[in-house]
């Protein structure tokens, strides 16, 4: 995956995030504040992926619980997940974590996500990158690239 990313502005919450040009971008997707999507190919495949999600994290929980849960409720939701690397890591100047693991999708085989969580102004947003496994290496600056141009509202 290579080219052009451009900057998109969140309709309502005010984000901004780089994405690649072409990608199909989506606000509408229930639960998801964005998705944006690579084009099809011929074969069928999995295609790569970007998912923003924003909740409001109870005011008592620190950034470590929050990230820890949320770490967590992915090994309840996807199919023999297992965390490849999880590090602290800065998103515009805040305190960030990302995370890298990897399952099992019923159709497509392994897939690589990788997520940035990053607190800022009382909302949580968890940035979700996913490619197919043996993609990772080809898409792995660019979904990178993705996340660190984040800036929160």
């Amino acid at each position: 995956m290579s080219g052009t990313l451009e900057v998109y502005r969140h309709s309502t919450v005010g984000f901004e995030i780089p994405l690649p040009t072409g990608w199909k971008l989506s606000e509408e997707q229930e639960g998801c504040a964005l998705v944006a999507v690579e084009p099809p190919r011929e074969e069928p495949h999995l295609r790569a992926s970007v998912v923003v999600t924003i909740e409001a994290p109870a005011a008592e929980q620190s950034f470590d619980e929050w990230t820890e849960r949320s770490v967590t409720a992915l090994g309840d939701s996807l199919n023999r997940l297992r965390v490849i690397d999880d590090e602290p890591v800065e998103i515009a100047g805040a305190p960030a974590r990302r995370v890298l693991s990897h399952y099992v999708h019923p159709q497509f085989g392994g897939v690589n996500l990788e997520q940035w969580l990053l607190a800022h102004g009382g909302l949580g947003y968890t940035i979700s990158c996913s490619s197919a496994a043996l993609e990772y290496d080809d898409v792995h600056e660019v979904m990178s690239a993705i996340a660190e141009g984040m800036r929160p509202a």
